[in-house]
This record gives structure tokens, C-alpha cells and sequence, in this order.
């Protein structure tokens, strides 16, 4: 999940899409700007909840540092890393241990560049074929001249 307006609603859309039984919103875990806070809103979360269960978390590429870090980040805030699979580029499937209860984090990297905006434009040139600033102006005037919301605009390409 990311940390601005334009990601949760952009992230909800994409959740509807599955079978969402549970979405965290951004106010509930505090802004997730980064790993450790992801792995420590799981952290409360498995001290609720029953063992085994599956966690998947939406990253932005511009929070995880890459499979080292991943790694070394799970270790550091209390998990035992059972496993850790490279599913493709964008995907990771972490069976971690914490005590007694495991679990499966599948940790998805969102997007082609750093940002949502820098995906955004790339969504906008792949679907429209036009080009678009990869500024949060950018893709508000583009939305704007096409009165279009980033929700229609993701629905859209979800529908391709």
C-alpha cells in the first residue's frame, strides 16, 4: 500500500479485483512509507489473529531496496525466514516464522518506476497513447482534459 490519497485509491480499485476479505487502510497502519513499517503493522497482526494465514502487501518499487534488503529487513524486525521466493520481477513469496505462528507475506512491487505517478504516465501512454508529465500536476491536468478520475483510468486498464 503507499502513502498518499492517490495510491489508496488507486490500491483499492486494484483489491476489488480480488478476493479482499481484509484491506488495511492507509490510516490504520500510519502511513506506509517503508518496509519495517509494513512488517511491523503484520507483526500486530499476527498477534490477533490465528496461524497460518497469508498477508498480501502492494509496495511501492521506491520502498524496497531490493532482495537483500528484504531479507534483512524480515530478520530485523523478529521473523524467522523460513523461505523466500523470487516469484518474477515485481513478486516475493516470504514464509516467515514469529514464535509459534507462520505465515506467508507474498510482497508485491508496485509498478515500473518509483512512483505512482511515474505508473500512471506509463498506464496513460500504454492504454491512450498519449504522453503525460510523471508529476501528480501532470496527471491531474491529463484527468482533468479527458474528465476522467485515477479510479476510472485504473479500472480501465484493468479491464484490458
Amino acid at each position: 500500500m503507499g502513502d498518499g490519497s492517490l495510491d489508496k485509491r488507486v490500491f483499492k480499485t486494484i483489491a476489488f479485483k480480488f478476493d479482499h476479505k481484509v484491506v488495511l487502510s492507509t490510516p490504520f497502519v500510519e502511513r506506509l512509507i517503508v518496509l519495517p513499517k509494513v512488517l511491523k503493522a503484520i507483526i500486530k497482526l499476527m498477534d490477533y489473529v490465528a496461524s497460518p494465514i497469508n498477508y498480501m502487501i502492494v509496495i511501492d518499487r521506491e520502498d524496497v531496496e531490493g532482495e537483500k534488503y528484504l531479507r534483512r529487513a524480515t530478520k530485523e524486525y523478529g521473523f524467522e525466514l523460513e523461505d523466500f521466493t523470487k516469484i518474477d520481477e515485481y513478486a516475493y513469496m516470504l514464509e516467515v516464522k514469529r514464535g509459534v505462528k507462520t505465515s506467508r507475506i507474498y510482497m508485491v512491487i508496485n509498478g515500473f518506476k518509483k512512483s505512482i505517478e511515474e505508473n500512471l504516465a506509463q498506464v496513460v501512454e500504454l492504454f491512450c497513447g498519449e504522453n503525460v508529465d510523471p508529476s501528480k500536476d501532470g496527471i491531474r491536468k491529463w484527468l482533468r482534459s479527458k474528465n476522467i478520475s485515477n479510479i476510472e483510468l485504473a479500472e480501465k486498464a484493468g479491464e484490458r
